[in-house]
């Protein structure tokens, strides 16, 4: 039975193979679509992680003990 993939997760793992491509030689990403889409997802992902846990403000709390030994 074939398995049939969602254009949406093919996108995303194509793009995937692109930025990794792109860091693995050296070079920024240029393609104003792939730089558009990658936001899109990485916004969706910061807005997910807000609603599920609010404001994690953990890495103040490491600074001032750090400060504090």
């Amino acid at each position: 039975m074939a398995t049939v993939e969602h254009p949406s997760i093919r996108q995303d793992r194509e793009d995937s193979q692109e930025l990794a491509r792109l860091v693995s030689e050296g070079k920024r990403v240029t393609d104003p679509e792939l730089r558009r889409r990658v936001h899109e997802r990485a916004e969706k992902v910061r807005r997910e992680i807000f609603e599920k846990h609010g404001v994690v403000d953990w890495a103040v709390e490491m600074i001032r003990d750090a400060r504090d030994e």
